[in-house]
Formats: structure tokens, C-alpha cells, sequence
């Protein structure tokens, strides 16, 4: 298969140097303290955050707030209906990624004894899929109010 048409063309109509088209909406839930979804090209990207709220005693450092990530897919979410949304080796991969991403840019020393949780849910999956939760996820801690750093 090849990536680009005769014409220079990718397989979505995009030239080779062209982005994905974006879009963004923040606060699109009202029960979070902070939610975002994003669009980049094709791929569809939910995110909540709660928090920052009292850490359990067993995950509480006195130090600094724990960031808890939960990523998963909808199973309608790629042409292959999924059995399992999350839980599989992928997603839990892709958590672990995006709370090391997350807890880096997040100032978790302002929040000590504290846990700040991500939720993120990819609707539709079309390539992208970390870029696109990274975006929502950051969108939705800047919804909630989380310090960050670099912002």
C-alpha cells in the first residue's frame, strides 16, 4: 500500500507536509473539575479530571499529589469491535505512558497528601491515539485549574 497518490496526496487528502485538522472543547462536562475533547483528524478524545482531592493513606506521599490515569477504547472505537475497552496489555501500557506524561507536567508539589485523577476515552481511533489523549488530558487539567509546568 502506498502513503502517498500520484498526485502527493496522503490517503485522508492531506498533502505530506499538511497536520491533522484540530479541534478542541473544553468543559464539556459538568460533574468533573475539569473535562476537555478534542479532535485531531479522525481520532475523537474524551478526558476528565477529578481532583485534586484527599489521597488515600496507602498512595499518600507527603511530598507531593499521586496522579492516577486511566486511559481506555470504546469498543466501538476502531473498525474491530474490542471485547475489552480497557484492561488489555495496550491500554494499560498506554496508562502507564500518559500518567508518566502527565505527572511530569503537572506541579505536584503544590499538592501535597493530594491525588489528581485522568480519565480518558478514545471514541474513535484513526492514528494519533497518544498525541490525542495527551492534548485532552492536558486540556482538561488546564479546565480544572491544575498548576502545570511550562504554562
Amino acid at each position: 500500500m502506498e502513503l502517498l497518490s500520484d498526485e502527493g496526496l496522503r490517503l485522508d487528502g492531506r498533502r505530506s507536509n499538511e497536520l491533522r485538522r484540530i479541534q478542541c472543547k473544553l468543559g464539556v462536562f459538568s460533574q468533573p473539575d475539569g473535562s476537555a475533547y478534542v479532535e485531531q483528524g479522525n481520532t475523537k478524545v474524551l478526558a476528565a479530571v477529578y481532583g485534586p482531592h484527599q489521597a488515600p493513606a496507602k498512595k499518600s506521599n507527603h511530598e507531593e499529589c499521586v496522579v492516577n490515569c486511566q486511559y481506555s477504547m470504546a469498543t466501538f472505537s476502531t473498525g474491530e469491535r474490542k471485547k475489552r475497552p480497557r484492561g488489555d496489555r495496550k491500554s494499560q501500557e498506554m496508562t502507564i505512558h500518559l500518567q508518566q506524561a502527565l505527572s511530569a507536567a503537572i506541579k505536584t508539589d503544590l499538592y501535597p497528601k493530594s491525588q489528581i485523577d485522568v480519565y480518558i476515552e478514545v471514541l474513535m481511533a484513526d492514528g494519533g491515539n497518544y498525541c490525542a489523549s495527551v492534548n485532552a488530558a492536558t486540556l482538561a487539567l488546564i479546565d480544572a485549574g491544575i498548576c502545570l509546568k511550562e504554562y
